[in-house]
């Protein structure tokens, strides 16, 4: 049959008409590029077939084999239906569909709540440990506080002489503003120390610390046992009752031999109530072992300062100048050097 071209050109134009209109549903639900993809649903009422469905990268077509419906999973999804009537690929229904969607809706909602429930959690134990490091620092600082306080006290409450702790040492014999200081380190159970104390010592008393130009202190160096530290401590007992000097004498003039049990806590309470202190008082003071951490104090003091035997002598001068005695001397070497200090 033959055509002229008008008829040839119609036919040809209604050709392309016709196939535009078969393909242009696969045409505008593809064209990704501009317009979002339509939902499966969508695209076969609009014409498409459910095998040419196109869907959303990272997703999967399934098309169901009991009715032909098409759907677009997640691969993991596509895994767990394949067993579900589905084909090879299979997504759930479209109600499956909304509710799958809403479930991952809904579990995002929930993961937000728990990273903020979490984040309130670490922000609250943040806030927590940083409560517990302000108390921390504040203590840290309040017994640093505390310690400086306790330092400065104790170095208030240290009195040297020469560069000597006399802290803890027994009561000045003269006047506290005499310009010669006399310190002896002794112990009661030593036999030069009573020597020295029943020989030398009452012409210093005499000659020196009553003309108000020396002062002494005593301070313990108990190496000769147990006993001695015992009978140190008696000494402070009795000047809690005001008795010091005396019982001081009174230890030196009953000296035993070492270690004996003439300075024993039995033989000190006895020499208390000989002289006549409150025995009840003393017994408790020397049992409850009150004065046992100054005649300890004191015992360093002697080491801190070189006191290797009893007696030990230092005499300071009103400038600082200290000179050192050793041993039981006899008191004219005390005078000498008294003199040399402008005495």
């Amino acid at each position: 049959m033959y055509y002229s071209m008008d008829e040839t050109l119609g036919f040809a134009l209604l050709s392309i008409v016709i196939i535009g209109l078969i393909i242009s549903p696969s045409i505008s639900s593809i064209n990704a590029d501009n317009h979002e993809i339509m939902s499966p649903r969508e695209q076969m009422e609009s014409g498409i077939d459910a095998e040419d469905v196109v869907c959303k990268s990272g997703l999967v077509l399934m098309v169901r084999s009991t009715n032909g419906a098409a759907a677009c999973v997640k691969s993991s999804t596509s895994m767990k239906l394949s067993g579900a009537g589905w084909g090879d690929v299979i997504e759930a229904t479209m109600e499956e569909k909304q509710e799958e969607e809403q479930m991952e809706e809904e579990n995002h909602d929930k993961e937000i709540v728990l990273e903020e429930e979490l984040s309130m959690g670490e922000q609250e134990q943040m806030d927590e440990n940083s409560n517990q490091t302000i108390i921390q620092l504040e203590e840290e600082i309040s017994a640093g506080e505390e310690d400086s306080l306790s330092d400065e006290s104790t170095q208030e409450d240290v009195f040297t002489i020469g560069g000597i702790d006399l802290s803890m040492a027994a009561p000045v014999e003269g006047q506290d503003d005499a310009p010669i200081t006399i310190i002896e380190f002794g112990d009661y159970q030593c036999p030069n120390c009573k020597q020295w104390f029943q020989k030398e010592k009452p012409s210093i008393t005499s000659n020196h610390i009553l003309s108000n130009t020396t002062k002494l202190y005593f301070v313990d160096a108990p190496w000769a046992g147990d006993d001695s530290s015992t009978a140190a401590e008696a000494s402070y007992c009795a000047d809690d009752q005001g008795k010091y000097m005396e019982y001081h004498s009174t230890l030196y003039n009953n000296q035993g031999g070492i270690q004996d049990g003439w300075a024993n806590s039995d033989s000190l309470k006895q020499f208390a109530i000989e002289l006549g202190l409150d025995s009840e008082m003393f017994d408790e003071c020397l049992d409850s072992g009150k004065y046992s951490d100054r005649v300890s104090y004191n015992k360093e003091v002697a080491t801190s300062n070189g006191v290797g035997g009893t007696p030990h002598f230092f005499i300071v001068g009103p400038d600082g100048i200290v000179k050192q005695i050793t041993g039981p001397q006899p008191s004219v070497i005390f005078d000498v050097e008294i003199f040399k200090l402008g005495y």
